[in-house]
């Protein structure tokens, strides 16, 4: 099972972010891409376990579907939104915290916050919820 996350942000991510948020998540980590460019991996940096999947952005254009599928947390945020999932592996233990940098860098850069399934999630990185 892995620990979701997404990124709601209000500019369209472009490659200068995105390598921005990447850098954030460890220099030292393996960036591939997967599935014909649609999602990027972090992997340990001997090419091991996958630590990070980053799925390609969507763009939300309908008021009220941020709340229905993430909760009342995203109520504040109107459409439209770009929305990338960012999963981090169960294992190893710290998996989510690549994870969290990587989301909290592209929310810091692309003007967005960072929703987790798990506050304790962003507890761990530092993040503050709202």
């Amino acid at each position: 099972m892995s620990k979701d996350m997404v990124v709601l942000v209000r500019q369209a991510p472009d490659e200068e972010a995105v390598a921005g948020a990447l850098v954030a998540a460890g220099e030292e980590l393996l960036v591939t891409g997967f599935g014909d460019g649609g999602v990027l991996r972090l992997s340990e940096p001997d090419g091991g376990r996958v630590l990070v999947s980053v799925d390609a952005p969507m763009l939300v254009e309908t008021p009220g579907e941020l709340e229905r599928l993430l909760g009342p947390e995203v109520a504040h945020l109107e459409p439209p939104v770009w929305w990338i999932e960012v999963r981090a592996s169960e294992e190893p233990d710290g998996a989510e915290v690549p994870a969290l940098r990587f989301a909290a860098e592209l929310s810091l850069r692309l003007d967005g916050e960072v929703w987790a399934d798990d506050p304790a999630y962003k507890k761990r990185a530092g993040l503050k919820s709202r």
